[in-house]
């Protein structure tokens, strides 16, 4: 098995310590023995260059699976937390363009990952590909797994201004994370998190790119 290969089976069975605190856990750990199974049975069914690819799902299901472990009710002193430090309550103040900078930022965070990728695997060698994924799944899971112990919801959810979007890019963002997200917020940032260790990963191949 790839060593990113024994880092998500390795995620998915901490994931497990979660179970007393969820709402359905039979079901959450049933997810976790999913995932595993999928990491176990691609070892032996794919060849490596699909195994890679496949490690696209190993982010998903990691940030997917936690929040089957979240407790009905939120954590409301970390939410209030949350809203104390958004400075960007400052920012809509000051101006729009800023706001506008940090959805457009957002928006790319997704196509960012398989991008990045396609460049170390076209580019890179098995160990840059290999890295990549350790880097990039470690740097994903070390946000998701403190989803079941602090949940929040996202601001856009909370806050009656956030959910005014003038921005057309914000408008889009919304509608993304109404069809991808578990609307609950990971801490530190996954999306941050994981774009930074691609780019990271992209440099070691390629500078500019990266």
């Amino acid at each position: 098995m790839t060593p990113f290969g024994w880092l998500a089976v390795a995620y998915f069975l901490v994931l497990l310590a979660a179970v007393p605190r969820a709402s359905r856990p039979r079901r959450g750990a049933a997810f976790v023995c999913g995932a595993i199974a999928l990491v176990i049975v691609a070892r032996f069914a794919l060849p490596w260059a699909a195994r890679v690819w496949l490690a696209h799902a190993y982010l998903l299901l990691g940030y997917w699976i936690p929040a089957a472990f979240v407790p009905d009710a939120p954590n409301e002193r970390f939410q209030r937390w949350l809203a104390r430090t958004d400075w960007t309550r400052a920012w809509r103040i000051r101006g729009t363009m800023a706001r506008h900078v940090l959805e457009v930022a957002y928006l790319c965070c997704y196509p960012l990952v398989p991008a990045a990728f396609a460049i170390v695997f076209a580019f890179g060698s098995a160990e840059d590909v290999a890295r990549f994924w350790i880097a990039v799944l470690s740097a994903g899971y070390a946000c998701y797994i403190t989803l079941p112990w602090i949940p929040a919801r996202p601001p856009r959810l909370v806050d009656v201004e956030s959910s005014v979007l003038p921005h057309a890019v914000a408008t889009v963002n919304a509608a993304v994370l109404g069809r991808v997200s578990h609307q609950l917020v990971t801490f530190p940032s996954g999306h941050v998190a994981v774009s930074v260790a691609a780019a990271l990963a992209v440099w070691r191949v390629w500078p500019e790119a990266g």
